[in-house]
């Protein structure tokens, strides 16, 4: 059962305030709440130089129901964190041997910063109030993903509006000419080829960046939805503890690309014909190809009527295109961006948006020119490029290289070691980026998560054939790296139902620690939240299901309770190897959060030892989801510094510790300052007009103003009593 006191409940601290006659100061502690009149003259409490007296406490203990702070008077009543009352929930299967856990928050316990948790954008949903209220308020993601693909205005979209490409508009009908359901080309040149009796024109891109913003259609769908859910998360910032947009290329503008000699297969209509070369138009996709990197100048891209100087390159096009893209955007939604990622998954040929980079000099030309280019503008230049944004492979080869001479692919720890060896591309690289699809670690309890020791490790000795030995991760170039996608969970909370669970929702969480544990992740990105249908492979929810989706309640351990500049810290367990845990520590924010996986099918006992350093926690939100029971709130006390609680079978369990600012208070001429340090990013002020049922607590809206790590609200006092909390949303 729950025994908070309704009043105390929330964590927090309260002020209440009544403008009225002043007696002077009484400090005392009555129960839990400390109480204190402000009297005009300088008290024993203390005074500033202005005469505003401060809140300070003392021990004394006094239960006084004709205490004189209870009547009507000016006064202040404070309610720190206090009367917590503690309830453990276990779960009623079997319960195996008890665990413990130590963390260590020193500096040698100390790991990566996290920069947040978010997902992709797909469909139109996220243009929506519910959306956005679920992604931000609730699920507090503080990450938003969006395909920079560029979406061009008539006439370089086609005289079809589909690059005249044949689709189910019949303009023309499927299957097109050649007896195939798209347009084929090999470069820029027979880009233009009539087709239909139509001549596709190529948008070229000149000197002038702001002219070459005016291509491109923001109002189209994707980014349209993109923008609008940015600029709510934008608008959310503070709250989130920093917002972050991001975005990556799916494929450049069709025309900049080549003949990357591959054909498609396995595909049946309305898809391309088994044998198409890529790349090619389907329906408004700019499918496979490889981008010219060659650096030639081509008559296709002559920018001399635009103001420039002549016949440019692909490369070049395509900096310049990137960069009006990004401009454009930012200029329409008022949103900057974090970062960009300049190929997403930079060596898959599909009939969707994409583009290949097989051997490393591509992909370095590449980043390079588009980061030169963003160099020259002052809105462009905070922008990171991420990458190489490649998929964790099947195996070792799938991490180096797939096939050999004329076939030869690069892969992740590839592109790194050839990035890194070149100054000007290792300049150009903020971080690292992977999708982690691997499942080498989810295969039964224990399971040693290889690929992601290979990502931020790498190996000594070959690990197989034709692998060169000692090879480097991503940490010894002194580079971050976030996982940008996955999915493929199945959307009930145990799967399969039989044997070891791991491709549902559980498995999710699952797949979450180990990218942070083993590989090291600062950020972690699912593939969509939503997709405009019911949840699936692909999402964690749907518009119906919404918070009640397991998918999502096991990302939402991770993404509501650590926040953006958390920094996790070792946490060792202890007895059997079924238990896994995570802590982080955000000392800004003052909370410790721990993150415990149950990967046996019986319930586990744990004992966790807090730390007093470098501030101290004195109990814990609970939270714990199972098969059946996906979210149950609880409270967790500490008994000589060790917390005590149960995790279910195959079940999660969240700890959350807030060390509350103090909330002070100060009187001026006709207003109230109130203020906390540290200036804890994510605390709430928020205000009642009591503290007896019924309470309503409301949301303070003036936005704190921060000065050297202090927050400052400053209101006019109210004409009647008002008490005020911190609360962590």
């Amino acid at each position: 059962m729950e025994l908070l006191d309704p009043v105390l409940a929330p964590l927090g601290a309260a002020l209440r305030l009544a403008a009225r006659a002043v007696p002077p100061l009484v400090l005392r502690r009555h129960c839990n709440i400390l109480k204190c009149a402000l009297g005009p003259l300088p008290l024993h409490s203390g005074s500033d130089a202005a005469g505003a007296s401060r809140l300070e406490s003392e021990s004394s203990i006094e239960q006084n129901p004709n205490d004189p702070l209870m009547k009507s008077t000016s006064r202040f009543v404070f309610l720190p964190v206090a009367g917590l009352a503690f309830c453990i929930w276990s779960a009623s299967a079997g319960f195996a041997s008890a665990q413990s856990v130590t963390i260590d928050t020193s500096p040698a316990g100390r790991r990566q910063t996290m920069d947040g948790f978010g997902s992709c954008l797909a469909g139109t949903e996220a243009q929506q109030a519910w959306w956005q209220a679920l992604y931000f308020d609730d699920l507090q993601a503080s990450i938003l993903r969006m395909d920079l693909t560029p979406k061009f205005k008539s006439p370089y979209n086609g005289q079809n509006g589909t690059y005249n490409s044949p689709w189910y508009h019949n303009n023309p009908a499927l299957p097109g000419p050649g007896n195939n359901n798209v347009r084929v080309y090999t470069n820029a040149s027979s880009y233009t080829n009539l087709f239909n009796g139509w001549s596709a024109p190529i948008a070229v891109m000149g000197p002038n960046i702001n002219q070459n913003t005016n291509y491109f259609d923001y109002n189209n769908a994707g980014p349209r939805t993109a923008g609008l859910a940015a600029k709510a998360g934008a608008s959310r910032s503070n709250q989130l503890g920093g917002f972050k947009l991001i975005g990556s290329l799916w494929s450049p503008a069709p025309w900049v690309k080549v003949t990357s000699g591959n054909t498609s297969a396995g595909h049946s209509s309305p898809l391309p014909l088994d044998g198409t070369p890529w790349p090619f138009i389907w329906f408004d996709n700019f499918s496979g190809g490889k981008l010219d990197t060659s650096g030639t100048a081509r008559t296709e891209f002559n920018d001399l009527a635009l103001g420039g100087t002549g016949p440019t390159s692909a490369l070049t096009q395509f900096a310049r295109g990137t960069a009006a893209y990004v401009r454009g955007f930012q200029k329409v939604y008022g949103v900057a961006f974090h970062a960009i990622s300049i190929q997403n998954e930079l060596n898959f040929e599909e009939f969707y948006n994409s583009c290949t980079y097989p051997f490393s000099a591509g992909y370095l030309s590449a980043l390079k020119a588009v980061r030169a280019e963003f160099d020259l503008y002052p809105d462009l230049a905070p922008i990171q490029i991420m990458g190489p944004e490649d998929l964790l492979g099947g195996d070792a080869y799938g991490m180096w290289q797939y096939g050999g001479g004329s076939t030869t692919v690069h892969k992740n720890l590839q592109y790194l070691q050839n990035l890194f060896a070149d100054p000007q591309a290792a300049n150009a690289l903020a971080f690292c980026c992977i999708h982690g699809y691997a499942n080498d670690g989810v295969s039964a309890a224990g399971a040693t998560p290889t690929q992601w020791n290979w990502w931020a490790n790498g190996w000594v000795a070959s690990p197989a054939a034709g692998i060169p030995a000692n090879v480097h991760g991503y940490t010894w170039f002194n580079r971050k790296s976030w996982m940008t996608e996955t999915s493929g969970e199945n959307p009930a909370w145990l799967f399969p139902a039989s044997g070891f669970p791991s491709d549902g929702a559980w498995g999710l969480a699952l797949r979450l620690h180990q990218a942070l544990a083993t590989g090291r992740q600062s950020a972690w990105v699912y593939w969509q939240t939503t997709d405009g249908g019911a949840v699936s492979a692909s999402t964690l929810t749907d518009a119906t299901a919404r918070t009640n989706a397991a998918k999502y309640v096991a990302a939402k351990h991770y993404f509501r309770y650590v926040r953006p500049g958390a920094v996790m810290v070792n946490a060792a367990v202890t007895g059997a190897t079924n238990l896994l845990a995570t802590a982080f520590l955000h000392e800004t924010n003052r909370t410790l959060t721990l993150v415990l996986l149950n990967t046996s099918a019986s319930a586990i006992p744990a004992s966790i030892a807090v730390p007093a350093s470098p501030f101290a926690v004195t109990g814990f939100r609970a939270y714990t989801s199972q098969n059946g029971d996906l979210w149950r709130s609880s409270s967790v006390n500490l008994t000589n510094a060790v917390a005590s609680t149960t995790i279910p079978a195959y079940g999660i369990a969240t700890l959350y510790g807030v060390a509350a600012p103090r909330l002070n208070a100060a009187l001026g001429t006709n207003q109230l300052a109130l203020s906390w340090e540290p200036a804890a990013v994510g605390f709430q002020l928020q205000s009642a007009l009591q503290v007896w049922p019924p309470v309503i607590w409301t949301a303070v809206t003036n936005v704190p103003v921060r000065t050297n790590n202090l927050a400052t609200v400053t209101l006019p006092i109210p004409p009647g009593p008002r008490y005020y909390r911190l609360v962590l949303p």
